[in-house]
């Protein structure tokens, strides 16, 4: 592997204007692994994110700037795992608007790397973000995945490829889908396996609170809520279908499972907030 990547970062980036600069600084701090590119993966930007990452690229190269028109996250990472990544013995993955803190590529790494088993390691959000408490409490007692942060092993990755298994154009919840596909092994029909995957407590992210992105936006909250909301029944009409026929049935777009539910399968759930 002395001319490609050991290490390549997937940064999500939708009109990140603000947020793009300190996200590659944290990780440049972090410090930054050796021998190391970074992709930021602009999606449907009309802000100045590609412009400023640009700029920022010219001084630094391990960033590389890829400008998709389309802003379609699930897209975007399938586009990056099977079109302009390269071979790499670990892959992770990160959001424009979060900052890592201290040594969290490190630590993921090492966790990752430690056992040729696992799957996937997912980093917590940082005590520094108050409001994140509930959430970072949960992840840390109960397991999940943290679509902020996390990185997937060469191996995963490879096994994905020659399945072919691609997230369906439209998902939100697609932390969710690759966390349950490293849990099943790729394989639905089983129960998840929690060896596979692992939770690194020392793998701190941090990001803006709802309250601050709500001064510059102020639909933020409810656009969040809204999303929330389609996430759940897109993991119910997933997972309904993949364990009795398998990833085959993964749908090009997610919109293609509404048309085919039933009509119990989108009951809005009784949770005001939820509704």
């Amino acid at each position: 592997m002395d001319n490609l990547s050991k290490r390549a970062i997937a940064v999500f980036a939708h009109n990140e204007s603000r947020r793009i600069i300190d996200c590659l600084e944290a990780l440049r701090l972090s410090p930054l692994l050796p021998n190391t590119t970074c992709y930021v993966l602009a999606n449907g930007c009309t802000d100045d994110t590609v412009t400023r990452a640009t700029e920022y690229a010219l001084t630094a190269p391990w960033v590389k700037v890829i400008d998709l028109k389309i802003g379609d996250k699930a897209n975007t990472w399938n586009y990056f795992v099977y079109e302009i990544a390269p071979e790499a013995e670990i892959y992770f993955f990160t959001d424009g608007d979060c900052q890592i803190e201290s040594s969290a590529l490190q630590h993921l790494e090492e966790c990752l790397l430690s056992d040729p088993h696992i799957n996937a390691v997912s980093g917590v959000p940082s005590s520094r973000n108050l409001s994140l408490g509930i959430f970072r409490s949960t992840i840390t007692s109960k397991g999940g995945f943290a679509g902020n942060l996390y990185a997937l092993s060469q191996g995963f990755i490879t096994r994905l490829r020659k399945k072919h298994v691609r997230l369906p154009h439209g998902l939100i919840g697609d932390d969710s889908l690759i966390g349950a596909l490293a849990l099943w092994d790729l394989d639905p029909s089983t129960q998840w396996n929690h060896a596979l995957t692992r939770i690194v407590v020392s793998a701190t992210f941090r990001y803006e609170s709802i309250i601050q992105a709500s001064l510059h936006d102020p639909m933020f909250y409810i656009r969040r809520l809204k999303r929330y909301s389609l996430r759940h029944f897109q993991n119910q009409l997933i997972k309904s279908r993949i364990k009795q026929l398998g990833l085959s049935v993964l749908p090009y777009h997610i919109n293609t499972l509404y048309l085919e539910a039933e009509d119990q399968e989108l009951i809005p759930r009784r949770s005001l907030k939820h509704y």
